[in-house]
């Protein structure tokens, strides 16, 4: 074999073997972009979820949503299901009509509740008790005027307008319907939140840049100190 016959083949080889690199880097580059498109960075869940079923449409509100209410021996919150929404709407329409008998606040032009439920939008608010209940608080609004993207923004608290306006709770558990209050006649108005005052604080004695609360519930060190 001549010298040139071996540059040759020894730059045949080169060649080939830059090629083999460089269609091994191509594929390491393809895999990385495949594996990165595939990948989806998680997003955060919506708090409010709108909910349909029969004769009912409504939305959800997530257990971590403030409220300015409570129920008896309240010992947490829950996020109602679908299912348990079902449950509730089920158990509420089947014994309306009996925890309604009084017709409270339903005289005059003033509907009556029980026979007028398909035009109700509905709000669910979930409840646990101290013996692990869930109680589903519901809200039934019943004015066009009143958007859904406002039934969706937060729960509405509402006075005036009577049988138009009215809330209820359901314990899944005990399957029981109680704790019916239906609006007062008269003009309609929202009930503003109640504004939460801030808490008391005060410099540590070690800590100048450090605040320390002075009331309120402490429940660890760590929800003690607080930047």
């Amino acid at each position: 074999m001549s010298k040139y016959e071996y540059f040759c083949i020894r730059k045949t080889n080169k060649k080939r073997t830059m090629k083999k690199l460089f269609f091994a880097l191509v594929a390491v580059i393809a895999t990385t972009v495949m594996t990165a498109q595939e990948y989806i960075e998680p997003t955060e869940k919506w708090k409010v979820a709108e909910v349909w079923g029969n004769n009912y449409h409504g939305w959800s509100f997530h257990q971590d949503w403030e409220v300015d209410f409570t129920v008896e021996n309240q010992d947490g919150r829950f996020t109602p299901t679908d299912a348990e929404i079902h449950e509730a709407e089920r158990l509420i329409q089947k014994r309306i009509d009996y925890v309604n008998r009084d017709h409270f606040n339903q005289q005059g032009d003033c509907p009556i509740i029980d026979e007028h439920m398909r035009y109700y939008r509905r709000q669910y608010v979930g409840f646990t008790n101290d013996r692990g209940d869930h109680i589903i608080w519901v809200n039934f609004l019943w004015d066009d005027n009143i958007s859904d993207e406002k039934m969706a923004s937060d729960v509405l608290l509402t006075r005036g307008m009577c049988g138009h306006f009215w809330h209820i709770k359901c314990n899944l558990a005990t399957r029981k319907v109680y704790g019916l209050e239906v609006n007062e006649p008269g003009d309609f108005e929202f009930i503003p939140r109640v504004k939460k005052p801030a808490p008391r604080i005060s410099k540590s004695k070690t800590n100048k840049k450090q605040k320390v609360r002075k009331t309120g519930i402490i429940h660890t060190p760590d929800q003690k100190v607080f930047n």
